[in-house]
């Protein structure tokens, strides 16, 4: 990453010496810029393949997107220690609820999500955690404000797990992994896992 910011730069002073045209600096600006995206956020917002995304987001210096490998597929401790280095409040804050509803502690991840703002992820975590206390009323109310269609069948697949029906549920899985990318994908690829694995 600093070698990009370097290069940059370098090539923007270099151009700036021989006087090239304006032009020249935003294409070389474009460039730049897409190769950030490419880099950086294409894998977690449009990867087709999960192995691969799960391999950039474990090499990943990013503290969120390491976070997110941690959690789904190393230990909770290691996923903690991350959670740590997370900066930006939202981002932690996000990743807080994410980690204290694994860890089947509602109680403290409602603290969390109380700071959340309101948002999909928000409604989503909310039903889930009213889900598995069985209050029925705040899941209806938080799952009335998702319009995401890939959460609200995650949130059917979790009410199939409940009521013992998880074949049913692996079902609405497999045809949705199908049709998912990036960090959606790799989400329901390791969820499905997960119930496999309870059997």
């Amino acid at each position: 990453m600093i070698w990009a910011f370097i290069i940059f730069f370098l090539a923007t002073f270099a151009m700036g010496v021989i006087g090239a045209p304006q032009c020249g600096l935003f294409v070389l600006l474009f460039l730049f810029l897409a190769y950030l995206f490419i880099f950086y956020y294409y894998p977690v917002l449009f990867g087709k393949n999960a192995d691969k995304i799960k391999q950039y987001l474990r090499k990943s210096k990013i503290s969120n997107y390491h976070f997110i490998y941690q959690l789904l597929y190393s230990n909770e401790a290691e996923a903690e220690k991350t959670l740590n280095r997370i900066k930006q409040k939202t981002a932690r804050n996000h990743a807080n609820v994410m980690l204290l509803t694994k860890q089947k502690k509602y109680k403290e991840a409602k603290a969390h999500l109380s700071k959340m703002k309101d948002n999909k992820d928000k409604s989503y975590y909310g039903a889930v955690i009213s889900l598995h206390e069985g209050n029925q009323n705040s899941y209806n109310s938080y799952k009335e404000q998702i319009k995401d269609t890939v959460y609200l069948s995650w949130l059917e697949a979790e009410e199939l797990v409940l009521e013992g029906y998880k074949n049913e549920a692996i079902a609405i899985l497999d045809e949705q992994i199908k049709h998912l990318r990036g960090l959606k994908l790799l989400s329901a690829v390791h969820y499905r896992d997960s119930m496999t694995q309870d059997e």
